[in-house]
C-alpha cells in the first residue's frame, strides 16, 4: 500500500469517526464533501473505511449516502462500483457507533484482519499458511533475510513452510513484547492485555522478550512472556487449536472465563453476574453460533439469559 493510500485511509477513519459524534452537523459534511472531492484516493479511503465497518457490523449506515453519491458524480466513478460499496452499509443503533468511535485505526490499515466472530485461513507467499482468529490483525513484511508477521492484535496459528536450504530466512512473528521465531513448526500467538501467550503444537519456538531474555517452548506446551521475561512453560491441551475449526472446547471452566473467551466472537456485552460466576463448563461449542452455545447453557445449567438486545446479553440465576 502507498503512503499516500495509508495516510488518506487514516483520515477517512477519523472523518467516520467524527461523523459518528453526536455533535455532528452539516459543516461537518460540506467540509468532507470538499475533502471527497479534491482527490480521487480520498474517496477510496472512504469507500474502503466504510467497507471494513460494514464488515465489522459496526456501520452508521445513513451517513456516507449522501457524500458517496455527490462524489460518484464529482470523478464519474462507475455506478456499480459505488453500490457495491453502499450494499455493505448496515445501520446500527447507538451501541454500534460507540464501539465504532472507539475501534482502533491500525486494525483497519492492516495488511488483513477479521471482524468480530470471523475466522480466516491464507496461504503466504512461501506456503505458510496462517489463520486469524475473531477480531485479529497482521501486517506481513517478507524480504531477503527473514519473513517476518507483525501480530497487531488478535491471535494466529501458523504453520510454516519449510524453509529454502539457499535462503534460510527465518520466521518470526513480532508483538509489542517481543518476537516469537518459528523452529518448523505449527504454533499459535495470542495478544493479551499485557502480555503475549504463544502455543507450540509442532517442533518448538524461540521467545525473546523486548528486554532480551530468551526461552525455548516445545510442541505440547505454553508460555505467555512480558515485555522483560517469560513464565515457564505448562502443558498444552489437546483441543487448544480448536478455533481454527471454529469450536470453543472447555473442560471445567469456571462461567465467567467461558463468557469472555465466547464473547471474544460475538458483538456487545455478553458476561454472567457474579452470583454463576461460580459455575463449571465442560464441553465443545461452535463460535460461528453463539446463541445455540448459550441455549445449551440455559438447558444445562439453573440460569437464566437476559437479552435486552442482541448485542447486551446477560446470564443470571434463573429466579
Amino acid at each position: 500500500m502507498t503512503q499516500s493510500r495509508r495516510e488518506a485511509l487514516q483520515v477517512a477513519a477519523q472523518w467516520y469517526a467524527r461523523l459518528c459524534s453526536e455533535d455532528a452537523g452539516p459543516v461537518d459534511e460540506h467540509a468532507l464533501q470538499q475533502w471527497l472531492n479534491s482527490d480521487p484516493i480520498h474517496l477510496w479511503a472512504w469507500q474502503r473505511v466504510d467497507q471494513l465497518q460494514a464488515r465489522l457490523g459496526q456501520v452508521p449506515g445513513h451517513l456516507a449516502l449522501k457524500t458517496l453519491e455527490r462524489a460518484e458524480q464529482h470523478f464519474s466513478v462507475s455506478r456499480r462500483s459505488v453500490l457495491k460499496g453502499l450494499v455493505l452499509m448496515v445501520g446500527t443503533g447507538s451501541l454500534g457507533m460507540a464501539a465504532y468511535r472507539y475501534a482502533p485505526v491500525d486494525h483497519w490499515l492492516a495488511d488483513h484482519h477479521t471482524a468480530t466472530g470471523e475466522i480466516k485461513h491464507l496461504t503466504l507467499d512461501d506456503g505458510t499458511t496462517l489463520t486469524l482468529n475473531t477480531a485479529s490483525a497482521v501486517d506481513i513484511h517478507f524480504n531477503a533475510n527473514e519473513r517476518l508477521v507483525l501480530l497487531r492484535e488478535g491471535e494466529i496459528m501458523v504453520t510454516t513452510a519449510s524453509k529454502n536450504i539457499e535462503n534460510p530466512r527465518p520466521f518470526i512473528v513480532q508483538t509489542p513484547q517481543g518476537r516469537v521465531r518459528a523452529l518448523g513448526t505449527r504454533f499459535s500467538v495470542r495478544v493479551l492485555e499485557e502480555k503475549i501467550q504463544v502455543a507450540v503444537f509442532e517442533h518448538s519456538v524461540e521467545v525473546t522478550t523486548r528486554a532480551g531474555s530468551q526461552s525455548l517452548c516445545l510442541a505440547g506446551q505454553r508460555l505467555t512472556f512480558t515485555a522483560d521475561s517469560a513464565s515457564p512453560p505448562t502443558e498444552l491441551a489437546p483441543t487448544d487449536d480448536a478455533w481454527t475449526r471454529q469450536m470453543l472446547v472447555v473442560q471445567n471452566m469456571r462461567l465467567d472465563v467461558f463468557m469472555a473467551e465466547l464473547g471474544r466472537y460475538r458483538t456487545g456485552v455478553l458476561r454472567c453476574t457474579p452470583s454463576v460466576a461460580h459455575y463449571r463448563i465442560t464441553g465443545a461449542f461452535r463460535v460461528d453460533d453463539t446463541d445455540q452455545a448459550l441455549h445449551a447453557l440455559n438447558k444445562s445449567f439453573p440460569v437464566s439469559i437476559n437479552a435486552r438486545t442482541r448485542y447486551w446479553v446477560i446470564v443470571d440465576e434463573k429466579k
